[in-house]
């Protein structure tokens, strides 16, 4: 009787366990944007970057593909006051927060992770500035900045002045994983009180 209650009272501490720790891995998969960069002077180089918020800030990662030459070195910013259109007609916005170079490889892609620091997705996403994430050419010495090859805006989606969190991808979804967590110790739960009720 008493490793039956012992039993009893340990299964749902689990399940608070359990529903705490993916409760915080569901938070952690809804806690992103993805931004979609497209071709810009006929270049052929397009990428996703992936924008999470951070303990320290705000994580972005690009993910590149199409460039033209391994080996060499892209810079890339986050340009505000502007949009990808206005670069792309020559009108470029300042840089306002410089991102880490992207250096191609022999398949044409390329990645680079940066964390800007003491900022939110919220912030970056505010309705104030135009905001769009450009990765440039390569650079020939002596000529300066080189023109914008591929871009993505920074866009106001959910139509409230955010922005709509990642979809989930692959695998099982942390809510998914929760439900299943619960509805399993509610069964245990159940059963320990049968078998009980059998015993007296």
């Amino acid at each position: 009787m008493f490793r039956l209650k012992w039993i009893a009272g340990v299964v749902p501490g689990a399940m608070l366990l359990a529903s705490l720790v993916l409760g915080s891995a569901l938070a952690r998969e809804t806690g992103g944007v993805e931004l979609r960069l497209t071709p810009s002077r006929d270049s052929g180089v397009s990428g996703v970057a992936t924008l999470v918020d951070v303990e320290r800030g705000v994580e972005v990662k690009l993910s590149m593909r199409g460039l033209p030459e391994a080996g060499i070195e892209h810079i890339n910013h986050i340009h505000g006051g502007g949009a990808c259109a206005d670069d792309r007609a020559g009108r470029t916005a300042p840089v306002t927060i410089p991102l880490k170079t992207v250096v191609a490889k022999d398949d044409g892609s390329g990645t680079a992770t940066t964390t800007i620091e003491d900022v939110t997705l919220e912030e970056l996403f505010a309705d104030d500035e135009e905001r769009f994430i450009l990765l440039h050419a390569k650079t020939q010495k002596g000529q300066g900045v080189p023109p914008g090859i591929s871009c993505a805006d920074f866009v106001s989606r959910s139509g409230e002045g955010g922005f709509e969190a990642l979809p989930a991808s692959g695998g099982t979804r942390p809510g998914m994983l929760l439900a299943i967590v619960a509805f399993s110790g509610l069964g245990a739960i159940a059963g320990l009180l049968a078998l009980q009720r059998r015993l007296t």
